[in-house]
């Protein structure tokens, strides 16, 4: 099994909001115990579309990364 990558939550956010190559979103990270971690998408324009998208870049992160835990 590969190791994956420990990763700040700032960072996944990051890399999700590039994915959705579109201004006017508020992408936030947060630990989950099943998952490893879950996206929230907040959007300027309520688009349910940013959501599922942004879910689906999150599916192939989780592959290759883990959410490193700051305390």
């Amino acid at each position: 099994m590969q190791r994956k990558t420990k990763i700040a939550a700032e960072e996944l956010a990051e890399m999700i909001r590039d994915g959705l190559a579109e201004e006017g979103h508020d992408v936030q990270v947060h630990p989950n115990p099943e998952t490893g971690w879950d996206v929230a998408v907040i959007s300027a324009n309520g688009a349910e579309d940013a959501r599922i998208r942004a879910e689906a870049i999150a599916v192939g992160l989780r592959r290759h990364y883990d959410l490193e835990m700051r305390y």
